[in-house]
């Protein structure tokens, strides 16, 4: 299977531990990607969202979007989304599974696919959606503490856990989505707390 050219034994589990995952069968609303180098220390890529956004600007999030008519599948949504937004081809994607579906704040159905892309990929973050394009050590995230984190979020202010990666606080869905991908892959349990005051 996918094992045999994967890089890292990171890579390895964790497209082992997603192949007992189901895919869905459902076409939802919103799918994302979670991008991860196909090299011996993969990284994640993380996307930091335009501020002239009318939803979640200046926020941390994965590549990918709302479902169009084309769109065969999940993965199809997840694949154009990343494509538009990093210039990443789909045919630069491996596909290794799907996480299990996540709601956003307001009750929106975001379904996570996870695939490897080659290390050297080039990227072209569209401007008027993307801020800037990092990322994220595999490696290190298994073992980060969390941080914590205040916002003024709507009209509440929201105290949560995050992770600090390359200067950027990942909360919310991101953050939730990325302590699904660490549970699932590696048994790292990570709890993302959030308090409304």
């Amino acid at each position: 299977m996918t094992q045999s050219i994967l890089q890292s034994p990171l890579l390895e589990q964790l497209a082992e531990r997603l192949a007992s995952c189901p895919i869905s069968p459902i076409s939802h609303q919103y799918a994302v990607l979670l991008a991860i180098t196909n090299e011996i220390n993969p990284k994640i890529i993380y996307t930091l969202r335009s501020s002239e956004l009318n939803n979640h600007a200046g926020e941390v999030s994965f590549a990918g979007g709302k479902r169009e008519p084309n769109d065969v599948d999940n993965h199809a949504t997840a694949l154009r989304e990343t494509w538009e937004e990093t210039g990443i081809l789909p045919s630069d994607v491996m596909i290794l599974g799907e996480l299990p579906l996540h709601h956003t704040q307001k009750g929106m159905p975001v379904l996570p696919v996870v695939g490897v892309i080659p290390p050297n990929v080039v990227l072209k973050p569209q401007p008027s959606e993307i801020e800037r394009l990092f990322w994220a050590d595999l490696q290190t995230l298994l073992s980060q503490d969390l941080v914590s984190f205040n916002k003024q979020y709507d009209k509440f202010n929201l105290t949560t856990s995050a992770f600090l990666i390359d200067n950027e606080m990942v909360w919310g869905l991101t953050a939730r989505i990325t302590a699904s991908l660490l549970e699932i892959g590696f048994d790292r349990k990570v709890v993302i707390d959030f308090k409304v005051v």
